[in-house]
């Protein structure tokens, strides 16, 4: 659809003339028909008033060329090109498969899994309009409504830890000097809480960030509440005092919600291969003969302080952008 297209759909959908949708962006309702019918094009500014108006992500009324059949498949090329997406036949259906293993998907695949609910809950009442309606208005602030779902959960994660953090600063508790005080806190942290670890590499700015995966459903039960994860967010903040400037993102799957904090320091990277050794001999542990999980303990002590550098220099050094 067209600009002018997506504004008269919305604006049908909220049940507005297009005299009353122009005296709320200050427009005359001559000016929304021109633009209904693409005789005018609204300026950037006014596009997002009068998304604002339509109570709509400016997205869901930007213009997107899609013409012809043609142009689609352009769109599923650029889509294997950059997200690795394939087709399958699966009973004699086309089906474009994003590969939910590839961490380079889990933005995509948040958003993906994020739909597939909703859509799922609003198909419950096939058949009523009004359920429809709700649906559409609903794509229509796609972004807004992924976006407070992501902040949802980390604000019930931040109010869970929150007392246990401000207790660990009134109390004036040490911070981790060396990098390998940061990787044993972390590595407390598994097999309840960690997940797994992962890399990225902004693709602008290219900067390296070392991620570490949380169990988002259980940081926000009470009853698996945990000192130590309290500890690595009392780290963070600290980080974030020595010019670190880490960042949190969710990822949800459809069966399991995933918090991962990401910190821009790439030397921090022998934590991340550190905490990726532990993660393989947890999951594992069951399988070891004692002496072997001696050796392995005492080998990985010996990394620890082989391995090992002072957090403000690194930061310093490699983590103030």
């Amino acid at each position: 659809m067209t600009v002018g297209q997506k504004i008269r759909f919305f604006r049908d959908l909220r049940g507005y003339t297009q005299a009353e949708l122009g005296e709320m962006v200050g427009l005359p309702g001559d000016r929304i028909r021109q633009y209904e019918t693409n005789v005018r094009t609204p300026k950037p500014d006014k596009l997002r008033e009068i998304a604002e108006a339509l109570d709509v992500d400016v997205t869901a009324i930007s213009y997107v060329d899609i013409g012809t059949e043609e142009d689609i498949m352009q769109i599923v090329f650029e889509l294997e090109d950059r997200y690795r997406v394939h087709m399958q036949k699966f009973d004699g259906k086309a089906v474009l498969v994003f590969d939910d293993v590839d961490r380079d998907n889990s933005v995509i695949n948040t958003y993906l899994n994020f739909w597939y609910d909703k859509r799922q809950a609003f198909a419950l009442g096939n058949g009523n309009e009004e359920r429809a309606r709700e649906y559409v208005s609903w794509r229509g602030r796609f972004g807004s409504n992924e976006k407070s779902f992501e902040e949802g959960i980390i604000k019930k994660i931040d109010a869970a830890y929150n007392k246990g953090v401000e207790k660990l600063s009134k109390a004036k508790a040490k911070h981790c000097v060396t990098t390998s005080d940061l990787t044993r806190i972390i590595c407390k942290l598994t097999p309840d809480l960690l997940i797994d670890t992962t890399t990225k590499t902004d693709p602008y700015t290219k900067i390296v960030s070392q991620g570490f995966i949380f169990d988002a459903g259980k940081l926000q039960d009470p009853e698996s509440y945990s000192e130590d994860f309290a500890q690595f967010l009392y780290e963070l903040g600290y980080f974030q005092k020595l010019g670190c400037n880490w960042k949190s993102k969710i990822e949800y799957t459809g069966s399991e919600i995933k918090i991962v904090y990401y910190i821009p320091v790439s030397s921090f990277s022998v934590v991340t291969s550190m905490v990726n050794d532990w993660l393989n001999y947890t999951a594992n542990k069951a399988f070891y003969s004692v002496l072997a999980k001696e050796e392995f303990e005492s080998r990985f002590e010996a990394d620890l302080r082989e391995r090992t550098a002072n957090i403000k220099e690194e930061i310093e050094l490699y983590g103030k952008k």
